[in-house]
């Protein structure tokens, strides 16, 4: 089966959205763009760690993938993007995801260890 990801969106993933945590956490909040979500809902829906989940939503929303809203004392994170292109790709993504998720996110298993990843796991205590 020829793969549904085209270069310019395997770019993308690899460039904005190095972790399958951050892939389903842009479809979930793409799904539903009228909600606005903390990160402990995010997590709850998704059963991903709620630390995680928070810095990834932080860092989604540095990349510009989806917006910040501080008011109102609980962080909340909304998929609204004014970049055009950036939709397309989240488009795109979000088509392959529903077609092909393995071969979706196989991209994401072939790419170097997730350096928030490896950042999280230096700090956790062994025994």
């Amino acid at each position: 089966m020829a793969s549904l990801v085209s270069d310019t969106l395997e770019r993308f993933i690899r460039e904005r959205l190095p972790s399958v945590e951050q892939i389903e956490i842009v479809l979930l909040l793409r799904r539903e763009m009228a909600r606005a979500w903390s990160a402990p809902e995010v997590s709850s829906n998704l059963g991903t760690p709620p630390e995680s989940t928070a810095m990834r939503l932080f860092l989604l929303a540095s990349n510009g993938v989806v917006t910040f809203d501080g008011t109102g004392g609980v962080p909340k994170y909304r998929y609204v993007t004014t970049d055009p292109a950036v939709d397309a790709m989240i488009e795109e993504m979000a088509r392959a995801y529903a077609q092909d998720r393995e071969g979706l996110l196989e991209i994401v298993g072939a790419q170097p260890r997730d350096p928030l990843r490896s950042f999280a796991d230096a700090f956790k205590l062994k025994k």
